[in-house]
């Protein structure tokens, strides 16, 4: 594994992170310190754009580019929806979905592309997986005996 492979690795560990910690901070109704987070998202698709030029420059599998597009897309989307342009598309199905569709392609992403550079490792980001799921359980519940 080089360089561009461990930014790929940490960068999905930060990803779950950030996606957990704001569903924890949402959920207890923390929304200024939610942004933090989607600033951190923003931030990460600085390397995420260096993985990607230089795996396209060497050649790497195409599943490992298709990994980084999605993962792209879903920080972009986050980056103009929730910082640029201020769109409020969590309040209506039809905007929300393909913005829940994008994230989960970029979390399995993150997944797959770890698993196919090292199995161990992508075991790890397994459970963040897992840990991403059980905090939107959490999230959801809170949120409806709040209602």
């Amino acid at each position: 594994m080089d360089v561009f492979d461990w930014m790929f690795i940490i960068s999905g560990f930060i990803f779950f992170v950030s996606m957990i910690s704001a569903l924890l901070l949402m959920a207890n109704n923390k929304m200024k310190t939610v942004k933090i987070f989607g600033l951190i998202l923003a931030v990460l698709m600085l390397p995420i754009i260096a993985i990607l030029i230089n795996y396209i420059v060497i050649g790497k599998d195409l599943r490992l580019i298709i990994y980084l597009v999605l993962i792209l897309s879903y920080l972009m989307a986050e980056l103009l929806l929730d910082m640029v342009f201020k769109v409020d598309f969590r309040s209506k199905t039809s905007t929300h979905v393909p913005y829940i569709i994008l994230e989960w392609a970029a979390a399995f992403s993150f997944l797959f592309g770890t698993l196919s550079l090292d199995i161990t490792i992508g075991w790890i980001m397994a459970f963040f997986i897992w840990t991403f799921i059980g905090a939107l359980v959490y999230y959801i519940i809170k949120r409806r005996k709040n209602k």
